[in-house]
């Protein structure tokens, strides 16, 4: 069994919704759970036409792998009668993990590619509510073992992951706790504790769903960040390779993932024509009227994450104009790949770092601004540079 890559807590991995909103046209015929996993062994082979029915299960720019550690077809049936069939990849490379969630005509609900480590599956039913667990078990800096858990709801006709935090940490031989005590419809209450003193030993936590984001959130996310300040702040040699932007995500697999390189998967579309691949706790603010950085109120849409202190802007400009008709600064960087993509240095405004980007490609263009805060700019830079990356228009 070879060594589990491993992967650092703010990868920029995803987790993406469905292509198909309606009925997979590609199946007319009902499915059950041997031949769909006949099925997501062709796709993990590279057969484009059962990937394609799988609703792009398998990223096919990867090379072929079928090393599994774990490869599992599971079923749910919901109280109505509604069956899904789940599909869980695990690999000792994480960016080959998958967890997925089809009917039997093939429709999909849900594709998750940000899990990590050794992943273990099992189904809860909590009065009458159902819920896919998924924990993962994975290292960081070499030594700091962690377990995350991600709670995935169970609906008459949706599959959404609803919660995801970290559960365990254990460092130099002393073992941190988070373990969920109460799961209710309105919140997730959990017991925090560690095996020697420490700011988290025999505290609590709460997770409020929130309606608009459809998952549970803390607003204190206690845990989190205890583990956030314990890996950034632990200083090691490292000897593993680490996946934690996408350029070393492709290397790990042997691929030169060039700088201008833009994603093809998203988990944040846009109705003017373009997407995101976001981290977790950013917001969605679209048909929105700001004017910051600009030379006059414009609509368009704004990301928001208050954890990192950062916003990110987009608006669609005229094709045959240019961004600094709506900025007071010159653009003056470029590279072209797929898109032509001219960018300005980073600025200093007040409490924050500012960065333009103007993105084109046939007919459409866009202006991206990038809002962060200084105390964070530097930490959470991959992050920024992920997103940026990530740009995708529909051309």
């Amino acid at each position: 069994m070879k060594q589990i890559l491993l992967i650092i807590l703010f990868s920029s991995l995803f987790i993406t919704g469905c292509k198909f909103s309606k009925q997979n046209k590609n199946s007319l015929i009902e499915t059950n759970g041997k031949s769909l996993k006949l099925l997501v062994g062709k796709a993990a082979v590279g057969d484009t036409l059962s990937n394609n029915k799988l609703n792009g299960l398998v990223d096919l720019n990867y090379p072929v792998n079928t090393n599994y550690l774990l490869f599992n077809v599971d079923s749910v049936i919901t109280n109505n009668g509604k069956k899904y069939y789940t599909v869980l990849l695990n690999f000792s490379n994480p960016i080959y993990n998958r967890f997925a969630v089809y009917d039997p005509l093939l429709k999909c609900y849900l594709i998750d590619k940000s899990l990590n480590g050794y992943l273990y599956e099992s189904t809860l039913n909590i009065d009458n509510i159902h819920y896919i667990k998924i924990s993962e078990d994975f290292n960081s800096k070499d030594i700091l073992t962690l377990n995350r858990l991600s709670l995935y709801h169970i609906g008459n006709d949706s599959v959404s992951l609803i919660f995801r935090d970290f559960t365990k940490l254990v460092e130099n031989g002393v073992v941190y706790n988070q373990n969920i005590t109460k799961i209710t419809p309105g919140f997730i209450r959990t017991e925090l504790n560690s095996t020697s003193a420490s700011i988290i030993k025999n505290r609590q936590d709460v997770f409020y769903y929130n309606i608009g984001d459809k998952k549970y959130i803390s607003p204190s996310a206690v845990f989190y960040d205890f583990i956030k300040a314990k890996i950034l702040n632990f200083k090691y040699n490292l000897e593993k390779p680490e996946i934690t932007d996408k350029r070393s995500m492709f290397a790990s697999v042997s691929i030169n993932h060039a700088l201008d390189t833009i994603s093809t998967t998203s988990n944040t579309k846009d109705i003017q024509g373009f997407s995101l691949t976001l981290t977790d706790n950013w917001k969605t603010f679209r048909n929105r009227h700001f004017s910051e950085f600009l030379r006059r109120d414009r609509l368009g849409t704004i990301f928001s994450n208050k954890i990192l202190n950062a916003d990110i802007y987009v608006i669609v400009i005229p094709n045959e104009d240019s961004a600094e008709m709506f900025i007071n600064r010159k653009l003056t960087r470029s590279v072209s790949g797929k898109y032509k993509i001219r960018f300005s240095d980073k600025f200093s405004s007040t409490k924050y770092f500012v960065q333009f980007f103007e993105f084109s490609c046939g007919l459409k263009k866009y202006l991206l601004i990038l809002k962060t805060s200084k105390s964070t700019y530097t930490k959470d830079r991959s992050i920024y540079q992920a997103i940026i990356n990530s740009f995708k228009i529909d051309c």
